[in-house]
């Protein structure tokens, strides 16, 4: 199933596009990088009266995330190569506060408290839950077939029930984890 088309002609305006990048590295840690970046197809006049031409990005934000195994951050850094103020700049040295975190249930959470407001930048911290969501693309299909890493009953990592493929009563869950499965309509 694909989505419908446009109920009526449209034109772009704006174009973000957010890519993230798994590594393992040969110390056994995992380094997951972000893009994002923003671009729109007609110059736009910022506020500061410069002027950035069409599909010239306005933002280019870069965040690595290095962690280990068990999703534990153990380093952080993000770099702003495009932005469109020169105080954009001065918040990147924030993110080191990530590193001692783990990615667990919550986390997305944690970091909205930590970079809320003026505390953070908007672009860099929306990077943060989509790497979170890499790891645990990189560290599930690390596991064995039964998922038994991720997977066992009580654990508060399990994906086991995150999302509709993996409800509980679903058929996923009840031919490979039926540790976890749960009865229709219960």
């Amino acid at each position: 199933m694909s989505i419908a088309p446009p109920a009526a002609p449209r034109r772009s305006t704006h174009l973000r596009r957010i890519t993230c990048e798994a590594f393992e590295r040969d110390d056994g840690l995992l380094d997951i990088e972000a893009l994002l970046i923003d671009t729109k197809p007609e110059p736009v006049r910022l506020v500061t009266g410069k002027t950035v031409e069409p599909g010239v990005a306005i933002h280019r934000m870069r965040v690595r995330l290095t962690v280990d195994r068990e999703r534990w951050i153990v380093d952080a850094s993000a770099y702003s190569e495009e932005r469109p103020y020169p105080e954009c700049e001065g918040i990147e040295p924030a993110y080191r506060r990530l590193v001692g975190l783990r990615i667990e249930p919550g986390f997305n959470l944690q970091v909205k408290r930590l970079f809320r407001g003026e505390a953070g930048c908007t672009h860099i911290s929306e990077l943060i839950p989509a790497m979170a969501s890499t790891v645990f693309q990189v560290l599930w299909a690390d596991t064995d077939s039964t998922g038994s890493d991720l997977a066992s009953p009580g654990a508060k990592s399990s994906p086991v029930g995150a999302c509709h493929g993996l409800r509980l009563d679903g058929q996923v869950v009840r031919t490979h984890f039926p540790a976890h499965r749960r009865a229709s309509g219960s």
